[in-house]
């Protein structure tokens, strides 16, 4: 079966007050407390206080973000698992 490699995609995080972001698609809002884009791994949200997207290039694939950051979440990539591990391992 001929597969198509996975699209690289990543974070790289400095001090929490920088932040690199590859492999982006879409940048689905913003304001100076949440991000949200996409990227080849999933939908991400960033929080924090005072975020500036400083820039922005998607015909790379590539987002700066400078801002007192403190938290990301991909939501997508890996299917999620129904109920929690003890549920699933009781039964």
């Amino acid at each position: 079966m001929n597969q198509s490699p996975e699209k690289e995609y990543g974070v790289s995080l400095d001090r929490r007050e920088k932040a690199i972001l590859t492999g982006v698609t879409d940048v689905e809002r913003f304001d100076e407390s949440e991000i949200v884009l996409h990227t080849h791994g999933g939908r991400l949200t960033l929080t924090g206080s005072g975020l500036h997207v400083s820039s922005l290039q998607l015909t790379e694939g590539r987002l700066l973000v400078d801002g007192a950051i403190d938290g990301m979440l991909y939501d997508g990539g890996a299917p999620r698992r129904r109920g929690s591990f003890l549920r699933r391992a009781l039964g």
